[in-house]
């Protein structure tokens, strides 16, 4: 995946899914993703989603407008082209 910061400016980072693990500490259940930055700085980034996270998820995901392009790169998708140096 490509992966923008506004603390970074116009630069694109490389970066990919690294883990998705249940989080004991919370008490009403969540999930801990983890991403990995790996160009040009490799950074480790960790979000904990809830149940209201993964359902504003899904319901992304599967509105209409999106849900014909989710299904044709789930199967025919490719990997991205690395970004362009500035």
């Amino acid at each position: 995946m490509k992966v923008n910061s506004t603390g970074l400016g116009k630069t694109t980072m490389v970066a990919h899914f690294a883990d998705l693990v249940k989080v004991d500490e919370e008490p009403e259940g969540a999930m801990r993703l983890s991403i990995e930055a790996t160009e040009p700085v490799h950074w480790s980034i960790k979000a904990t989603v809830g149940g209201d996270d993964l359902r504003q998820f899904a319901r992304l995901l599967l509105k209409p407008s999106n849900l014909f392009l989710t299904l044709k790169l789930l199967c025919f998708g490719k990997k991205l082209a690395p970004p362009q140096s500035h």
